[in-house]
């Protein structure tokens, strides 16, 4: 099914005081998308597509991003509230019943929290370029790789680096982040012309950049730092995580210990893969997604 075959709505959900973006298409059972940083829901265009057939498929531009609601207020991006808020959108499209959250970067580190924290209301999570929450701060406290590789969670909130990432309407942030994923067949003119519009909306990228302020202590913080739900929350949701194999984001340690985290985790390693898999290799995570779907729905 291609994107010129699918009719695909746009629009916005009210929750709460947050108003988020969203494309959707499909019908049936429940599918959320959520997308990480610095991004958008454009990102899941080809997912939206690819699971209309059998799903209710929802991709939302997540708090702060696109035209979504930048609070002012850092306690609306706790990742607390934010699971709160994917479960009012889940039951504003799906109702009180079970659905799939599929997650990206820090969609998949809240994804992961969601897992753990309310897990009656999943059938299924899946886990793209990202980790659980509470493993993520317990790697920040003991693992010095771990602090190395994310010094970005740092150093762009402030300073040369936090100017680099919102001058000049956000164009020179895109072009590092998205240019490596032009030659990408799945990365189209239409992603690269939402992604860049996104971009480029006003107080997104600071918004984007909340998240981290509200959930990643600073450096002299960590030790004391108290993971959200605990820091031995696991789920029983059936979890199917999603890792390119040159990932340089996590320390790769975080793949052999995700068993502390999960009861039932299928890996899917793309070789050779980085920081995109939905895009570097959509056919191989598109048969993965339908295997969990096979096995939970």
């Amino acid at each position: 099914m291609t994107s010129e075959d699918t009719d695909v709505e746009r629009g916005f959900v009210e929750v709460g005081d947050h108003r988020l973006g969203y494309v959707a298409a499909g019908s049936g059972p429940l599918m959320l998308l959520h997308h990480g940083f610095p991004s958008c829901g454009a990102t899941f265009r080809n997912e939206v597509v690819e699971f209309s057939d059998t799903h209710r498929v929802v991709a939302i531009d997540g708090l702060g991003a696109n035209h979504s609601s930048k609070p002012a207020d850092l306690d609306a991006y706790r990742i607390d509230r934010l699971v709160d808020l994917v479960d009012g959108v889940a039951r504003h499209f799906g109702g009180d019943e079970p659905f799939t959250l599929v997650g990206h970067d820090w969609g998949a580190v809240l994804s992961w929290a969601f897992a753990q924290a309310r897990p009656e209301r999943l059938r299924a999570m899946v886990s793209m370029a990202g980790l659980p929450f509470n493993q993520l701060i317990h790697l920040l406290q003991t693992d010095d790789d771990q602090r190395t590789r994310s010094d970005y969670m740092w150093s762009m909130r402030d300073g040369s680096m936090h100017e680099f990432m919102t001058a000049a309407d956000s164009s020179k942030l895109w072009r590092y982040i998205h240019e490596p994923l032009l030659d990408l067949p799945a990365f189209d003119e239409t992603m690269q012309r939402e992604t860049q519009a996104a971009f480029a909306v006003p107080g997104a990228i600071d918004a984007g950049i909340d998240w981290y302020r509200a959930n990643i202590p600073e450096r002299d913080q960590l030790a004391a730092a108290e993971p959200w739900p605990s820091a031995d929350a696991r789920t029983a949701v059936p979890v199917l995580q999603i890792w390119g194999e040159d990932d340089g984001t996590f320390s790769p340690r975080f793949m052999d210990e995700l068993g502390r985290y999960a009861d039932d985790v299928t890996v899917l390693r793309i070789p050779g893969g980085r920081h995109w898999p939905m895009l570097e290799a959509p056919t191989e995570v598109h048969a993965a997604m339908r295997a969990l779907l096979d096995r939970v729905v």
